[in-house]
């Protein structure tokens, strides 16, 4: 019996990747009401969480005139693990391909790639470094997805395609802002002098960060006594005077509500991106033809740059003075130095999706030149728009 698929993808079970991802297949022709259906179901999936799993089987038991693809897990990102509804499975064709789309715990994406089990995932660079380090030359060193697979050092199928550029709604613009978010050190309101993650690694000082996060940290600063923690901003609230943490952050409105303070320049940077299992792409024209249609963005793509300098802008301006020695917006897209580490253009036709050392470093440095300048250029031009 054969499958009724072509294709088969991975993505989170629930929260805003599952949302946003399911919202662009809408602009790729899919079916946009059964679409709209499934996602009226996952906007009530937190809601309707309980630690009675009776209580959430009655309501899955209750949906109607959506698609069957939904199932009861557990959310272990809460305290009291409740009961939720989730994403389960769905066919639908995309550009005229049948795809299977799956959904997962977020940090399996990558892992069904590595055991030949999906084509394709979605999933962010903190849950990818979280669970391939094994597999990179210097973990530490990846703190932008453009250079991710350039340490890609032991064999492995796992390669970043590019952005998947999604989208959330960003409440500081009242518009749609790119999903990018920043992995920062934070503090609590009492400590506005200046504190990096080198200083507070030489001296030992202990840091609360979440759990799945802290090999990530511990590749790039081994000294840093980490605390493994649920709420890492509740933690730094919580703790004695000059506690630290390091968190996700997006918009920066937890950090300002809680009255937190966020410091310097991100640890590294995350969005949503295509991640492609390159051995099955190479043997698979329908996959090469799927993943051609859904047009993962370069990390230098003018579009790209264009909602990277937007949501940089509204971060900055939803923080004002609570972002401590905060670097201008040209150093968190890339610095010359990054050249070295593996941040230059490759596209779907560069092989292994790998950039060379033989590529032109010279070449490489002037593609970061003009980034940094139209990156300077949008970011003016939304100052203009939306005032200081």
């Amino acid at each position: 019996m054969t499958a009724d698929f072509e294709v088969t993808c991975a993505i989170p079970r629930s929260g805003r990747t599952l949302t946003n991802f399911l919202n662009k297949l809408k602009f790729l022709g899919t079916d946009a009401g059964e679409i709209d259906a499934v996602l009226k179901v996952i906007a009530r999936s937190k809601q309707t969480s309980s630690t009675d799993l009776q209580s959430v089987i009655s309501t899955l038991n209750e949906i109607e005139k959506c698609p069957s693809c939904f199932s009861v897990f557990v959310d272990r990102k809460r305290s009291n693990r409740p009961y939720r509804i989730g994403f389960l499975g769905y066919n639908w064709k995309i550009q005229g391909i049948s795809v299977r789309v799956e959904g997962e715990e977020p940090h399996n994406g990558s892992s069904l790639i590595k055991l030949d089990e999906v084509d394709f995932t979605v999933v962010g660079l903190d849950e990818l470094l979280s669970m391939t380090q094994y597999y990179l030359s210097d973990p530490s060193t990846v703190t932008k997805w453009g250079m991710y697979n350039y340490h890609l050092e032991k064999p492995t199928g796992i390669r970043v395609a590019g952005s998947a550029q999604l989208t959330r709604y960003n409440p500081v613009l009242k518009r749609e802002v790119q999903d990018i978010v920043g992995f920062f050190l934070i503090s609590g309101s009492g400590r506005k002098h200046s504190m990096n993650l080198e200083t507070l690694s030489r001296s030992g000082q202990r840091v609360f960060v979440k759990g799945r996060y802290t090999g990530i940290v511990a590749a790039a600063y081994p000294n840093l006594k980490l605390i493994s923690v649920e709420d890492v901003e509740d933690a730094v609230v919580s703790a004695e005077k000059g506690s630290a943490g390091i968190e996700i952050v997006q918009s920066g409105n937890t950090i300002k509500q809680k009255k937190l303070l966020l410091h310097g320049a991100p640890l590294f940077l995350s969005e949503s991106l295509y991640v492609v299992d390159y051995d099955r792409f190479l043997h698979n024209k329908t996959l090469q033809k799927l993943i051609k249609a859904l047009k993962p963005v370069g990390y230098f793509e003018d579009s790209r740059i264009r909602e990277f300098a937007l949501w940089y802008y509204a971060l900055e301006r939803n923080l004002g003075e609570s972002w401590i020695d905060k670097p201008p917006i040209s150093q968190f897209l890339c610095e010359p130095t990054d050249v070295e580490n593996g941040l230059r253009p490759y596209r779907l036709q560069t092989r292994r999706w790998k950039p060379d050392d033989h590529y032109k470093k010279e070449g490489a440095l002037k593609t970061i030149q003009k980034a940094q300048q139209n990156l300077q250029k949008y970011y003016l031009k939304y100052v203009d728009q939306y005032g200081k």
